[in-house]
């Protein structure tokens, strides 16, 4: 069997259960499931069961400093999920043998990507122009995201002094399963993430028919996102900018009726949600949060009383927990897209790091303007742009909850004394710390990758 044939079989285990409706209907026998032309593509491209809920951002969320829980649900969960447990404490065994999904998420999509590419081999039509661009665009889009979030948990913080001989995550770019790669440097990882996204900026659409696509705003985003964790805040600023100019819409919490219990948004994969630029969520979320979730005192601390998010994101249970019930997935899928509101407060951080003090406080004010109860609402102000600054950082924690997102601050932000911080848990009545810069900040590779592909483990 040539290798083109086996990873077509291979992926048609997920196809059958992910793909487009009219493309499986007409492709049952799974040695069939073979893309022929765009449309093909296109259908594996809104495979929304692969792309789009299964993301990779589960252990950040498990290792922040966003929520605790007991000692009780620990122990009735971590039989099942050893990672939640042994990542809570930052423990230097984490899988006890058990495959990452997080891991697991990020190759699978790639892997789709890869083979989404294949699409490059047929010559389109002046119709079908288009339709090409759009499958090229996405797929370079999504093994972008996949890689993205991949170097989050598994490399070191993006460091230009440091980043060529750091060790990266293994490069696939092809859909050859069989190829063996080692794991490169955290520098190529970035090169190939920003080169994958600056390809698709011009080939996806002004405006996608959904936010299962990915359209310029969302690739925009993604690049700002990139840049920031790369300390290079021009192009951040740029592409926050661009992605501005094609979406900026935010939902207001004002007119919003409140739930007393319940979750905040539906479960229509953010159909209803005007500020998502590009859907991602957990459909396989840490269930130790998800059950026992008690928001950090510290974090509940920064919500002003006229906040509408202090209500609106947490509401407390029969067992005086405070619970985060504003995912935008609702009830059974944890968001870790992206978002119009990371695109305004992207910009604000690199105004204010600029030295763009009323400009930053603009983009921020209009953010804050859309949470906070509209009777006697005020612009916050500073005397610098440094105090501007902080006040984002500040807004950013308050804004990001429960997306993975706190992880990728505190990794960036560790680097920065004045925003540097030491995380503590306790567990079975013992505290354990996470101090900035420690190594821990860079999760093990899951253990079926090392003994599988002979891959350097990082160091706990």
């Amino acid at each position: 069997m040539n290798r083109k044939k086996y990873i077509y079989i291979f992926l048609s285990v997920f196809l059958l259960s992910g793909c487009g409706k009219e493309f499986l209907e007409k492709k049952r026998d799974s040695k069939q499931v073979i893309p022929k032309d765009i449309k093909d593509y296109q259908a594996m491209l809104d495979a929304y069961k692969v792309i789009n809920q299964n993301g990779s951002a589960n252990l950040g969320m498990v290792g922040g400093d966003e929520y605790s829980v007991t000692d009780a649900v620990m122990t009735t969960y971590k039989g099942f999920y050893p990672y939640e447990a042994n990542g809570y404490i930052w423990a230097k065994e984490v899988f006890e043998t058990k495959e990452s999904t997080d891991w697991n998420n990020a190759y699978q999509r790639i892997l789709y990507a890869n083979l989404m590419l294949e699409v490059e081999k047929i010559k389109p039509s002046p119709a079908e122009q288009e339709s090409w661009n759009n499958v090229k665009g996405g797929a370079l889009f999504v093994r972008a995201f996949s890689y993205y979030q991949l170097a989050q948990l598994f490399c070191k913080p993006y460091d230009a002094d440091k980043a060529s001989s750091d060790l990266g995550v293994p490069l696939k770019l092809s859909y050859d399963v069989t190829e063996k790669v080692n794991r490169g440097t955290v520098a190529g990882v970035y090169k190939q993430i920003l080169t994958d996204l600056e390809t698709a900026y011009p080939l996806v659409a002004d405006q996608p028919i959904n936010n299962f696509r990915p359209g310029k705003a969302a690739v925009a985003a993604l690049l700002a996102r990139t840049f920031l964790q790369m300390g290079n805040y021009e192009r951040a600023g740029y592409y926050a900018d661009q992605g501005l100019k094609y979406r900026a819409q935010l939902i207001d919490f004002r007119p919003m009726t409140i739930p007393a219990l319940g979750e905040l948004f539906p479960s229509d994969y953010g159909v209803s949600n005007p500020e998502i630029l590009f859907f991602v969520g957990n459909a396989i979320r840490p269930i130790t949060p998800y059950i026992g979730f008690n928001a950090d005192p510290e974090l509940l601390s920064l919500y002003d009383a006229d906040d509408i998010r202090l209500k609106a994101y947490f509401s407390e249970t029969a067992d005086k927990r405070k619970a985060f019930r504003a995912s935008y997935g609702g009830l059974l899928l944890n968001f870790n897209g992206l978002t119009t509101a990371e695109l305004w407060l992207m910009r604000a951080e690199t105004r204010a790091r600029a030295g763009q003090k009323q400009l930053a406080l603009d983009d921020l004010n209009q953010l804050r303007k859309h949470r906070y109860i509209a009777l006697g609402y005020q612009d916050v102000t500073a005397a610098t742009a440094d105090d501007a600054l902080a006040l984002i950082v500040k807004e950013r924690r308050k804004e990001f909850v429960y997306r993975g997102i706190r992880w990728e601050d505190l990794r960036r932000f560790n680097k920065e004394p004045r925003f540097a911080k030491t995380i503590k848990h306790t567990s079975y009545g013992k505290e354990y710390e996470l101090p900035p810069n420690d190594p821990r900040y860079v999760w093990p590779l899951p253990d079926n990758e090392i003994e599988l592909s002979g891959l350097e483990q990082n160091p706990r």
